[in-house]
């Protein structure tokens, strides 16, 4: 397990984004953009259930080890892969890579939170954004030819908007950091403080994590995350639950 600790220094990358892309990328990685992630845990609740997390501590742990082991190999490697298939036009690619992100969900209620959430960032690029960009990998989904994962839809989402791959990518993370950070603190329950700290001592991990998901490709997406998988799988057999996953 990574130890919880306060960074000394972070070398974080310029921004080379216009100032209406990056208004734009505050906009969707914002936890208020309509896509409904409050909603779940993908499977911490089952372990704060058990006890297995109690505090900030324990949690951090776990968000720590999710977040570079699980997070940045999939979702956030398939999000910038996606960025890039976008930018080339390549249909094709976007929907082998939503079939890549949603076979490594081993959990029936991640992979349905992972698409409940992207169809509602999706329907929400459109009526906000108006990016006609988007209709063709609508239309597949639309069509049943893919299924409209969050990751996929945030990469050719932030594309669209020309929010340049690195921004997009530490954005994504860190906003679903955050968001997981937000579930776990109401079910804990944490303090506002004790929540934003968890966040600040993960900014190095940002860096890393996003570095690790650029690195990845087509073939080499992949999730660590095992005991987390189980623990998702038995969250729907428990008694009583505040999240859908």
């Amino acid at each position: 397990m990574r130890g919880v600790f306060i960074p000394m220094s972070i070398d974080i990358k310029p921004s080379n984004s216009s100032n209406s892309a990056i208004l734009n990328l505050l906009q969707i990685a914002n936890s208020s953009f309509p896509t409904g992630a409050f909603n779940h845990s993908y499977g911490f609740e089952t372990l704060i259930n058990d006890g297995s997390i109690h505090d900030a501590s324990s949690f951090g742990e776990h968000c720590f080890d999710w977040l570079i082991y699980g997070l940045a190999k999939s979702d956030g490697a398939g999000m910038a892969l996606s960025h890039r298939a976008m930018i080339q036009n390549n249909l094709e690619e976007l929907i082998y890579l939503d079939e890549q992100v949603g076979a490594l969900k081993t959990a029936r209620e991640i992979r349905e939170a992972s698409v409940k959430t992207g169809l509602a960032m999706l329907s929400s690029l459109q009526d906000i954004f108006k990016l006609n960009a988007l209709v063709p990998y609508a239309e597949a989904v639309k069509k049943q030819a893919c299924s409209g994962h969050q990751a996929v839809v945030f990469g050719i989402g932030s594309a669209a908007l020309d929010i340049n791959e690195y921004d997009s990518v530490l954005a994504f993370l860190q906003s679903s950091f955050s968001n997981l950070i937000g579930v776990g603190s109401r079910i804990i329950p944490l303090g506002q403080v004790e929540s934003q700290n968890l966040i600040r001592q993960a900014a190095p991990m940002f860096i890393e994590a996003a570095e690790i998901a650029m690195a990845a490709n087509r073939e080499n997406l992949s999730s660590s995350t095992f005991g987390l998988d189980l623990a998702a799988m038995e969250h729907e057999r428990l008694y009583s639950r505040l999240c859908m996953s």
